[in-house]
C-alpha cells in the first residue's frame, strides 16, 4: 500500500535550456515517494550479475524483468526472450478478465538473440529422408514435453487438444513406470521448451529452399550523391565485405536507379562490374541472367570496386528523381524463383514511374480526426506490391533518406516493410558525420544477424482458449496464419488471446514458424509454453507481466491508430491504467481507505509507462513531429522487442562521476541508476542517458576537470565539441570503461542510438527534455501530476 505523503525540502531547479522557466511549484506528492523503474531494475539486475545464477524456465522464481540480461536454462519451457504472456498465471474465465481490465495475450521473438551463456536451439533432424516431425492429428501441435505418453508407448495425448494421438510406427519407444519414453535424453523435442525441427519437401510449399537473396536497390539521384548517402552506404557494403560480415552461403546483388534502373553483372573474374541500364520505368525487366547474384566473398573485388564507382559515377547527375517503385518491381522479377530480400535506400516522394503520390502533407491536420487517414497509405498501389511481395517470400527493408522538412509518404510506401516483416529506417535532412555511424551500423546489423525468409508463425493454445487477434508487422490470407515474408531476430509479434471455454489446472501455448534460413535449410522452429490457472483476482495480480503488457498495449494502439484519434488512443490508456488500479483495489486491498494510492506490486509503475507512453511521438501532439516522422515510430514500435519497448518507455540514467570515481577503488560497484527528471541533475555531475534512439552524455557546469578529462582529453567543458558523434578513444581507464558502456549499450541492437554531448548552460536541452519523462512536456502532465489525476478518478469510482 503507498499512501500519499505530503512533499519536503523539495528544491526548484533549473529548466532545461530552450525551453520556457517551469513555475516554481511544490508537487502534491513528494517525488521521493512514489514508484519508480529504478529500483524494481537494479534488484532484478543484481540477482542475475551472480555468475552462477540462471533462470530454470520450469522453476518457481519470478519472471526476470525485460530489460535484465539474464541467464536463462531450458526445462521444457522455452526462453522468456523467444516467449513471453502478459499473465503468467491465466485467468480461469473471461469474466476475470474483464473485471480485473488486464491486456491479454503473448508476444513472440521466434528468433531472439540469446545470452552468450544460454545454449543453442536444438536441432531435431529428420529421421528419413521421408518422415517428418511428430504432429497431433487433429490439431497438427508438434510433439512437445507436455504430451503425454499411453499404452505403453503407443500412443500419445496432446497437450494441448487433449487428443489421442498413435505414434507411427518407426518412432515407438517403450516408456518406463511414469510414463517417461526410454529415449527421452536422445529427443531434443521431449526436453526442451524450444526446438528446431528439419523438414521434408512436403514443407517446402512447392519452391526449393536456397540460400537468401540479398538485393541491395540504391538511389543515384541528386541528393542522394549530394547529401552523402550514396557514399556512406557504398562504405558501409565495403565494411561488411571485409569483415566477411554476409552469412554463408548467401548471394548478394546490386541494383542502382534514378529515373531507369541500372543492373550490374558481378560476376567473380571481371575486371569490373558491368552495367544494363532499363530505361522504360514502366515496364521493367530484368535483363541479366547470370552475374546479377553473386557469392560476396568469390566476387568481392568486383564489388568492391563498384562500389568505389558508383560515387564518381553519378557525382555530377543532375537527375532529381527517382523511380522507387521501379526499383522494387525490379527486386520482386530477380528474385520471383528464390524469394529473399531488398534493402533499398531512397531520398524523395516518388514522382516518376508507377505508383506516384500526392503530396498530402498538411500542418493544419496535426493531432486532428483526420490525420488518422494521413498514417494510412494513398491508394492500393503499394499494398497490392507488398502482397506480391510476399507471395513471392520478397521482403523489404527501406532506408528513407529525405531532405529538411520534405515529405516522402513513409506512410505509402513503408507498407511494403510492414507488410512484409521488414524494417523501416529514417534519417530526415540527413548528415554522414553525425548520421553516418548509424546507417552503417543499422545497416550491417540488419545483414549479420539470425534472419530467414517465406516463413509462416501460428501460436495453438489449450482447449478453452483461442486467438483472437494478431498485432505486429506482417501479411494474413487466414484468420490463423501470419506470413512473414521476411522474419529475424528482431521480429516481434503480439497475439491477442481471448477464452471459449473452461480451463483446466494448467494452460498450454505453443509457437511454430514454418522458415527457410539465411543458409538455406527449410525447417520450423517450435516455442512451447505452460503456464498456471488463476481462480480468483490475486493470483493473477501477482505474477503479471507490466514488460510484456506494455509491449503488446502499444503494439495494439498503433494498430488502432487506423481507426482511432489519437485523442481517443490517449483517453482509452488513461481508462486502461484506472480500470487496473481500480480493480486492485476492489479485489485485493478492499479495506484500504479512499486516501490510500493502492499499487499493485506487479503493476506499480503503470501510471509512469503509460505517462511516457503518451509523451512519445507516437501519440503527443507536437507540431515538431512530422506525419513521415510518425508514420515511422508507429511501424517501428509495432516491431519492438519487450527488452526496446521497456528502454524506449524508461531510458537508463546513469550518474557516471560518482561511478566512475568507484571503480578506483578495490571493489568495483555496478552503475547506479538515476530517475529520469531534471531536477535530480546535479550540477557537478555527468550523466548518461541511454534511450532507445538517442545516448545523451550530460556535463554539468561544475564537473570534475580531472573527469573531463580523462573522457574527452580536454578539461575545459567550453573545449568539448558538442557536435560528435562517437566517444573519443584515450587511453585512461575511466575512457575504456565508458566506451565499455557504450558497447554493451549499442552492441546487436536494431538501430543505433544517436550519441550527444550536451554542456549544462552551454547547450540546448529540448531534445534531452524527451527523455526525461517524470518532467512535465509538450503539454503532458508530470509523472507526479498523472499519479495524482488517476488517483483523483479512482477516488471517483470507490
Amino acid at each position: 500500500m503507498q499512501p500519499i505523503v505530503q512533499p519536503q525540502n523539495i528544491e526548484s531547479k533549473n529548466t532545461p535550456l530552450g525551453l520556457p522557466p517551469r513555475p516554481n511549484v511544490k508537487p502534491r506528492i513528494d517525488p521521493n515517494q512514489i514508484p519508480s523503474p529504478v529500483q524494481i531494475q537494479e534488484k532484478d539486475e543484481t540477482l542475475y550479475e551472480q555468475p552462477e545464477y540462471y533462470y530454470g524456465t520450469c522453476g518457481t522464481d519470478a519472471l526476470p524483468l525485460a530489460s535484465t540480461n539474464f541467464r536463462s536454462l531450458d526445462q521444457g519451457n522455452s526462453n522468456p526472450r523467444y516467449m513471453r504472456l502478459t499473465l503468467n498465471t491465466v485467468p480461469q474465465t473471461n469474466e476475470l478478465i474483464r473485471d480485473t481490465g488486464f491486456p491479454f495475450g503473448v508476444v513472440v521473438q521466434p528468433l531472439a538473440s540469446k545470452h552468450l551463456d544460454d545454449m543453442e536451439v536444438p536441432r531435431v533432424p529428420l529421421m528419413s529422408e521421408h518422415a517428418e516431425p511428430t504432429r497431433c492429428s487433429r490439431c497438427k501441435g508438434y510433439l512437445n514435453p507436455w504430451c503425454k505418453f499411453t499404452d505403453a508407448g503407443k500412443k500419445f495425448v496432446c497437450n494441448l487438444c487433449e487428443f489421442e494421438n498413435v505414434v507411427p510406427e518407426d518412432q515407438f519407444c517403450p516408456i518406463d513406470m511414469n510414463g517417461r519414453r526410454m529415449d527421452t535424453e536422445h529427443r531434443p523435442e521431449l526436453m526442451f521448451g524450444s526446438v528446431e525441427f528439419d523438414v521434408p519437401k512436403d514443407y517446402w510449399n512447392g519452391v526449393e529452399p536456397k540460400p537468401l537473396h540479398q538485393l541491395f536497390a540504391i538511389d543515384v539521384s541528386r541528393y542522394a550523391v549530394q547529401s552523402g548517402m550514396l557514399s556512406v552506404v557504398c562504405q558501409a557494403i565495403k565494411q561488411l565485405l571485409a569483415e566477411d560480415g554476409f552469412p554463408v552461403g548467401m548471394k548478394v546483388g546490386v541494383l542502382t536507379y534514378d529515373s531507369s534502373v541500372h543492373f550490374y553483372n558481378l560476376q567473380a573474374g571481371l575486371e569490373q562490374a558491368t552495367m544494363m541500364v532499363v530505361s522504360d520505368i514502366d515496364d521493367v525487366f530484368v535483363p541479366i541472367s547470370n552475374g546479377l547474384f553473386v557469392d560476396p566473398q568469390e566476387s568481392r573485388s568486383v564489388i568492391e570496386g563498384l562500389m568505389d564507382q558508383l560515387p564518381v559515377l553519378y557525382q555530377d547527375t543532375t537527375i532529381q528523381n527517382a523511380a522507387f517503385s521501379s526499383a522494387i518491381q525490379s527486386a520482386l522479377i530477380a528474385m520471383k524463383s528464390t524469394g529473399g530480400k531488398v534493402s533499398i535506400m531512397h531520398t524523395s516522394l516518388p514522382s516518376i514511374g508507377p505508383g506516384i503520390l500526392k503530396n498530402r502533407d498538411d500542418p493544419k491536420l496535426h493531432a486532428t480526426e483526420r490525420e488518422k487517414g494521413l498514417l494510412a497509405p494513398q491508394g492500393t498501389f503499394y499494398p497490392q506490391l507488398g502482397s506480391e511481395c510476399v507471395q513471392s517470400g520478397v521482403s523489404v527493408d527501406c532506408w528513407f533518406f529525405p531532405p529538411a522538412n520534405t515529405y516522402i509518404d513513409v506512410a505509402s510506401t513503408g507498407i511494403l516493410s510492414a507488410m512484409t516483416g521488414g524494417d523501416i529506417h529514417y534519417f530526415p535532412n540527413f548528415q554522414p558525420e553525425r548520421q553516418g555511424p548509424q546507417v552503417s551500423h543499422d545497416l550491417i546489423h540488419a545483414i549479420r544477424r539470425e534472419q530467414g525468409y517465406r516463413a509462416a508463425l501460428r501460436l495453438r493454445c489449450s482447449n478453452g482458449l483461442t486467438v483472437s487477434d494478431h498485432y505486429g508487422n506482417f501479411s494474413m490470407n487466414n484468420a490463423t496464419d501470419i506470413e512473414l515474408a521476411g522474419l529475424n531476430s528482431d521480429t516481434s509479434i503480439g497475439i491477442e488471446l481471448k477464452h471459449d471455454g473452461k480451463l483446466g489446472s494448467v494452460v498450454y501455448f505453443q509457437c511454430a514458424v514454418l522458415y527457410t534460413t539465411a543458409q538455406g535449410q527449410r525447417r520450423v522452429r517450435v516455442h512451447n509454453l505452460s503456464a498456471s490457472v488463476g481462480y480468483v483476482a490475486q493470483p493473477v495480480f501477482k505474477a503479471a507481466d507490466l514488460d510484456t503488457s506494455m509491449n503488446f498495449l502499444i503494439k495494439r494502439a498503433v494498430t488502432e491508430s487506423a481507426k482511432k484519434s489519437i485523442n481517443d488512443i490517449s483517453n482509452e490508456l488513461d481508462t486502461f491504467c484506472t480500470k487496473i488500479l481500480m480493480s486492485y483495489r476492489k479485489f485485493c486491498a478492499a479495506d484500504a481507505t479512499p486516501a490510500q494510492l493502492i499499487l499493485p506490486e506487479s503493476f506499480k509503475v503503470l501510471p509512469l509507462l503509460i505517462s511516457s507512453f503518451k509523451k512519445s511521438a507516437v501519440l503527443r501532439k507536437d507540431t515538431t513531429v512530422s506525419f513521415d516522422m510518425r508514420a515511422y515510430v508507429m511501424r517501428k514500435m509495432k516491431n519492438l522487442s519487450v527488452p526496446d519497448t521497456i528502454k524506449w518507455l524508461y531510458p537508463r540514467c546513469i550518474r557516471l562521476d560518482l561511478w566512475l570515481q568507484q571503480q578506483q577503488g578495490e571493489t568495483k560497484p555496478r552503475a547506479p541508476l538515476e530517475r529520469l527528471s531534471y531536477d535530480r541533475f546535479s550540477m557537478s555531475g555527468i550523466y548518461w542517458i541511454e534511450s532507445h534512439e538517442d545516448i545523451y552524455l550530460w556535463i554539468g557546469q561544475h564537473a570534475s576537470s580531472d573527469l573531463v578529462q580523462k573522457i574527452f582529453g580536454v578539461s575545459d567543458i567550453h573545449q568539448i565539441n558538442p557536435n560528435m558523434s562517437q566517444l573519443p578513444v584515450l587511453d585512461n581507464p575511466i575512457n575504456a570503461q565508458l566506451r565499455v558502456i557504450y558497447s554493451i549499450a549499442t552492441d546487436n541492437k536494431p538501430y543505433l542510438p544517436q550519441f550527444n554531448v550536451i554542456r549544462h548552460g552551454l547547450d540546448l536541452e529540448i531534445e534531452l527534455s524527451k527523455v526525461l519523462i517524470e518532467d512535465e512536456s509538450f503539454n503532458q502532465m508530470s509523472y507526479v501530476d498523472y499519479l495524482c489525476m488517476i488517483h483523483k478518478q479512482i477516488q471517483t469510482e470507490v
